[in-house]
């Protein structure tokens, strides 16, 4: 993932890469001959995961149900 900050808004604007045209999502600024670096902010995608049984623990399972929870 590579990283362009934008000098008129102060933002930082993040692509997978730099070889197309790149316009700042926030000010519309064309960012595309400033050089890419890589990105340093680390993403992390968390998904809460809970059991349907745990999720809804008064409702009765089916049989289908019971074999893919």
């Amino acid at each position: 993932m590579m990283q362009k900050w934008c000098a008129r808004c102060k933002n930082h604007s993040f692509s997978s890469g730099d070889w197309y045209r790149w316009i700042c999502p926030y000010c519309s600024k064309d960012l595309t001959m400033q050089k890419a670096s890589p990105a340093v902010i680390r993403f992390v995608l968390i998904r809460p995961f809970a059991s349907y049984r745990f999720a809804f623990p008064d409702r009765q399972l089916n049989q289908l149900d019971e074999n893919t929870a």
